[in-house]
Order: C-alpha cells, then structure tokens, then sequence
C-alpha cells in the first residue's frame, strides 16, 4: 500500500535524497573495497557481502566491477549502517590524532635542531624519562647534518627517539 497525505495524495519519495543516499552507500563500499581483509572482518558484515567485496577487490576497473559494486550497493542496502558509520568515524579519527601527534614530534624536531639547549630544556620537562646524553648527540648530528647539505639520517633517527618517548609516556 503506497503512503499517502492527509488530503488523500500519494507521496513520492524524493529522487534526489534517494541518489544521495546511493551515492553514500557506493561511497561505503569503495572505502569497504580498498580495506584489507583483517579490517574487513572487524566490520560484523554478511559473508555473503564479504565474499563479493573480496572478488571485486581482485577485479581490475572494468564494466563488469561496476556491476559488481551496484550489486554490492543493494546488499548493503540491507545492512546496518549505523555500526559500519561508527567504525570509520573512529577510523579516520584515530587517523586524524595520529597525524596530529607526528606533526607535534616533527615540530620538536625542527625545534631541537633550530634552537638547541633552550628547546631541550623544555623537551626534557615535558619528558623527563628521556636519555638526555643520547638525545644531544642525535641533536647535535641533525645540526651538523643541515648545516653540511647532507641527506637527513640522524633527522630521521632524533624522530624515531622522540617518538619512543612521547609513547613511553
């Protein structure tokens, strides 16, 4: 029986929600697409739906992945989304705080190497478990390095420790 209005019309669904909302879900099941296998499994889908990501996966960009990802669109139609939402706003959050973090050590970087025993003072309250003899002779090799030309190794070794102590702590 179709809805109707308080006058006796039928209601039509709107078009263009419903495209929106395909286009969502075909969103949904590229990002599922291009998830590794382990991550597929945490998300509590049917076997069913897995089995034909994992063959549209293998697929190379074609008409018939396409169909495959249309037929993927309405099994997921079925689905609960609200959980399979949730999962990627955690995702791409923990991927956001992440990027964060390293943004912060790479300003400690460049911070050490640039100002010397002024930013290290300040590292090693903010850290005070940190090896402070190892931390000035990569701080120092950073310097010698930038000032030389050469390619950043002990850069990238003075940002390997410092990320071991930010995690340490």
């Amino acid at each position: 029986m179709k809805e109707r209005d308080e006058d006796g019309r039928v209601i039509r669904p709107n078009k263009t929600r419903m495209k929106r909302e395909l286009a969502e879900l075909q969103r949904l099941v590229m990002e599922i697409i291009g998830l590794g296998e382990g991550d597929r499994a945490k998300l509590g889908l049917d076997d069913s739906f897995l089995e034909g990501v994992a063959l549209a996966a293998k697929m190379k960009p074609s008409s018939g992945r396409n169909r495959q990802i249309k037929y993927l669109v309405k099994l997921l139609q079925k689905q609960d989304l609200e959980q399979l939402r949730h999962w990627f706003e955690l995702r791409d959050s923990r991927h956001a705080q992440e990027n964060r973090h390293f943004h912060v050590l790479e300003q400690w970087r460049d911070r050490l190497v640039e100002e010397g025993d002024a930013a290290l003072g300040d590292f090693l309250r903010q850290y005070p478990q940190t090896d402070r003899q190892q931390l000035r002779s990569l701080i120092r090799a950073a310097v010698r390095e930038k000032a030389s030309g050469k390619p950043a190794g002990a850069g990238r070794k003075l940002f390997r420790l410092l990320r071991e102590m930010s995690v340490e702590s």
